[in-house]
């Protein structure tokens, strides 16, 4: 088979309600949502999915972007060649994202359609997309992420139990807060390895304050510490305190990950395979992270097709890292897919269902759908 047209482009926006919002430094997570983007071409249907975990009306954006303007350049080119179409759909939208101040949507609607690509690719295959893209390690270590501010000790003992050794926390709420979040996580689980994360909540000097005493704490890397993410700023704080950076998942585009990687003392490139490219693009960043001194830990807060790809992602790459798993209720997590995500000792296997995806659950996404729209050739 030389190649396969892209006949249809399906969208599903799934949402569960939440008992309890979701604190971050920068909003309120207040529903799981999650963005279903299935690709039919040849009787075979690949699944990808799109991050819309904000804001509230993100679902609407990501139709808006997939469907008027992702989908007509897409629909009728080769299935097979997911980097071909990303390659193309990135030149051919990319000027509209500067214009419109709005790189991130483009690529997160793009990054839907390449992890559908490259669970189609498996099936075809009859087998993992694992196996197909070579499996370097049967596992890889999970950290327990989404704890604090709120349930700290709740999420730690949860972590605990799943057999996890290392935990992010999030801070970014004020020095009482995040001081109370780091002893609660020490006090039930005094031997656990913590990270944080504070989601560019602080200008540079505030950043360079909070990482002294989380670095004084034992907290071995910090997350996303200044805003806007500049990688001279990030130097720049590394310099100052020798805090171990991590960063990358709201990077955009290989140029500016490699640019991210090649940054003193960023230790783990965190693209997140909703946003920053699908596989594809992590895949082509695992190639030039040799001799830099970084690992790739993929960043992942949503639902189960990421997290299937990235487990695909972070077990099939050189210098993989961690994988994230987010310790707090997500039935658009837990729900969807045979298998679940088991682990092992505090790790994640490899997955070895078909494809990325293999069998979702029908009932689960009709029964947490809340819109569905397609766009196919006519």
């Amino acid at each position: 088979m030389t190649s396969l047209p892209i006949e249809r482009i399906v969208a599903r926006v799934l949402e569960a309600p939440l008992e309890e919002h979701v604190p971050m430094s920068f909003s309120q997570l207040n529903a799981r949502r999650t963005f279903l983007i299935e690709v039919h071409a040849g009787g075979v249907v690949g699944i990808g999915e799109s991050w819309i975990n904000y804001p509230d009306w993100a679902a609407a954006e990501r139709l808006a972007t997939l469907l008027e303007g992702v989908a007509p350049l897409a629909l009728g080119r080769d299935a097979l060649d997911p980097g071909s179409l990303l390659d193309s759909l990135v030149a051919a939208l990319g000027g509209v994202g500067r214009q419109w101040g709005a790189h991130g949507p483009i690529w997160q609607a793009i990054s839907g359609i390449d992890i559908a690509l490259w669970d189609l690719r498996g099936r075809l295959a009859g087998t993992s997309t694992a196996q197909s893209l070579g499996v370097v390690r049967d596992s890889v270590p999970a950290y327990a992420s989404g704890v604090g501010p709120t349930k700290v000790h709740e999420l730690t003992e949860r972590a605990l139990d799943m057999g996890l050794t290392a935990v992010k926390t999030k801070v970014g709420f004020g020095q009482e807060t995040d001081r109370a979040t780091i002893a609660a996580v020490r006090k039930v689980a005094p031997d656990t390895r913590i990270f944080a994360d504070a989601n560019q909540a602080w200008n540079l000097e505030e950043a360079v304050s909070n990482a002294t005493w989380l670095r004084d704490q034992g907290v071995e890397w910090l997350e996303e510490p200044v805003s806007g993410d500049d990688t001279r700023d990030l130097a720049t704080l590394h310099e100052a305190t020798g805090m171990p950076l991590t960063s990358g998942e709201n990077v955009y585009g290989l140029e500016n990950l490699v640019r991210l990687v090649t940054t003193d003392g960023v230790v783990h490139a965190q693209p997140d395979v909703a946003k920053s490219g699908g596989l594809t693009v992590p895949l082509r960043l695992d190639e030039q992270l040799e001799g830099t001194g970084c690992g790739l830990s993929p960043h992942w807060y949503s639902g189960a097709i990421g997290l299937r790809a990235s487990l695909t992602l972070a077990t099939t790459v050189a210098h993989a890292g961690w994988i994230e798993l987010d310790v707090r209720t997500n039935p658009l997590r837990d729900d969807l897919l045979s298998g679940g995500f088991p682990l092992r000792e505090g790790a994640a296997p490899a997955p070895n269902a078909l494809g990325l995806v293999g069998d979702i659950d029908t009932e689960a996404v009709n029964r947490f759908q809340v819109h569905s729209e397609e766009r196919s050739i006519s």
